[in-house]
């Protein structure tokens, strides 16, 4: 097999399948159409050629080319339940007041909505709509399942285990200590928070989680038409210019196919990065805006020296975790006095201590209840499963037909809270060189890019020793998650 040929076409096929996600997930095209482009590279993913990887993943480059090709050959063959999904949920729309809601921008609607009685309402109509895909859901799935046998794993948790090294066998117990760490903490916040809102306990859903999280009233602190010179001052604080770099491109045109949600396109790392936003305004859409724009720095600042596997595949635990190093700057204090001008912050950094944990929890009880899914021989009889597993950890009512939507490829869930761990000891390791006001630091800037510069060459536990500690260690979230009552 010879690598550098098949890196080249490997590239190639990249650029091409995200530019397609790009343009539909902007709104530019009504239809998504990936077949034509797997059909052009069809030879990337030839079960032989798969193989041939395969028996090469001894070596770090040959293990993320197995894994990008054995993806790859699974999504070739899911293809068209993939483009079946997507474009139904760009078609779908939900009635409510006598008009059709776009599908995909309900949960707008249903986290701004105050009356909860209304708010359930249209969250019961927008789970119908996704209940409706559940069966192309569940044909894709199985069909994945079936060609980790096939390629001679034993079940697919064992395939994504060999393929991403995700240390799920440590990774699972280390979520179970966040879970019963964080239990009493939430459970008292989520009454609380609940009741101040005037939401019945027995009766809140995640809408209601949605609505608590959206938080109108701190609106002020996060305008519109801020959120683009924020990130512009955040990022020129590390002595980085938005404006000046020609390999990263910004979207903010409102259209009406075009996603709610902020997201990154890296479609040739790094000369063609892509940074997609709606601004709205409020705290989430500003993290969510943050959270993208650290993928799109460490795209762009990735060097051009390095192999494609280590510019665009191996560990995404490491982006996320870059990515949650800006994002969490929504939850900085000081950030949020210098750069965003903001006093009185008392009550809102209590919300942010509040969906911190809330959403660690969430992924932790994901990752417990996908190992089950994806061993279970009728994952499309799970929904029961899904809905008290995730509910017990965060104690609102959750949809069992959302069990097969609240679900990406290859254990994502597991680079997401690998990431989240990660980023605590980045965080602190900036603390500790660069102070408190790092994010205002042109040296932690010139640091930073020389951790981007390096792509995912480095998985996430070998980065963390990079930076001075022994590996991930989850007791720096857990204790992040909790406040500095109870530091290390």
């Amino acid at each position: 097999m010879d690598l550098a040929t098949y890196s080249r076409e490997a590239e190639s096929f990249i650029a091409e399948l995200v530019g397609e996600y790009y343009r539909h997930e902007a709104g530019l095209k009504e239809q998504l159409e990936i077949s034509p482009i797997y059909e052009r590279h069809r030879g990337l993913f030839a079960p032989e050629v798969v193989r041939d990887l395969l028996s090469c993943r001894e070596e770090r480059e040959g293990r993320y080319l197995a894994e990008f090709a054995t993806a790859g050959l699974i999504e070739n063959s899911l293809r068209e339940l993939t483009e079946e999904i997507m474009n139904a949920e760009a078609r779908a729309s939900v009635e409510w007041e006598g008009r059709q809601v776009p599908y995909r921008q309900a949960s707008i609607l249903i986290s701004n909505e105050p009356d909860h009685a209304r708010r359930h309402e249209l969250e019961r109509l927008t789970v119908a709509e996704t209940a409706k895909l559940n069966p192309p859901r569940e044909r894709r799935l199985r069909r994945a399942h079936a060609f980790a046998h096939e390629l001679g794993f034993s079940d697919y948790v064992a395939m994504c285990e060999s393929l991403s090294a995700l240390h799920l066998d440590w990774l699972g117990p280390a979520m179970t200590e966040l879970l019963a760490r964080t239990r009493e903490r939430h459970a008292a916040a989520m009454t609380s928070r609940l009741d101040a809102a005037g939401i019945p306990r027995a009766e809140a859903t995640t809408a209601d989680w949605g609505f608590l999280r959206r938080a109108h009233q701190f609106d002020h602190l996060f305008p519109k038409d801020e959120l683009i010179p924020a990130l512009k001052r955040t990022l020129g604080g590390m002595g980085i210019d938005l404006d000046s770099q020609e390999n990263l491109h910004v979207d903010v045109e409102e259209r009406p196919l075009k996603s709610p949600r902020a997201f990154c396109a890296p479609i040739r790392v790094p000369e063609d990065v892509w940074l997609v936003t709606r601004p709205h305004g409020g705290h989430d859409d500003y993290d969510a805006a943050l959270h993208e724009a650290g993928h799109a720095v460490h795209y762009t600042h990735v060097s051009r020296d390095l192999p494609v596997a280590y510019r665009h595949l191996g560990d995404n635990s490491v982006t996320e975790a870059y990515a949650f190093l800006l994002g969490n700057l929504e939850r900085n204090p000081v950030w949020l006095r210098e750069v965003m001008g903001a006093t009185d912050l008392e009550e809102y950094l209590a919300l942010t201590r509040f969906t911190a944990i809330y959403m660690l929890r969430r992924y932790a009880a994901k990752l417990h209840f996908e190992l089950e899914l994806h061993r279970s021989s009728d994952p499309g009889a799970m929904g029961a499963r899904y809905s008290q597993v995730l509910g017990e950890a965060v104690q609102v009512r959750v949809w069992p037909e959302n069990s097969l939507s609240d679900l990406d490829d290859a254990f994502y869930c597991a680079c997401y809270l690998r990431a989240w761990i990660l980023e605590v000891q980045l965080r602190q390791a900036l603390i500790k060189q660069f102070g408190e006001r790092w994010f205002a630091s042109r040296e932690a800037g010139a640091y930073l890019r020389e951790l981007w510069s390096l792509g995912q060459q480095l998985p996430a536990h070998e980065l963390a020793q990079r930076l001075g500690y022994e590996g991930l260690e989850v007791e720096y979230l857990i204790q992040d998650l909790l406040g500095p009552e109870s530091e290390i």
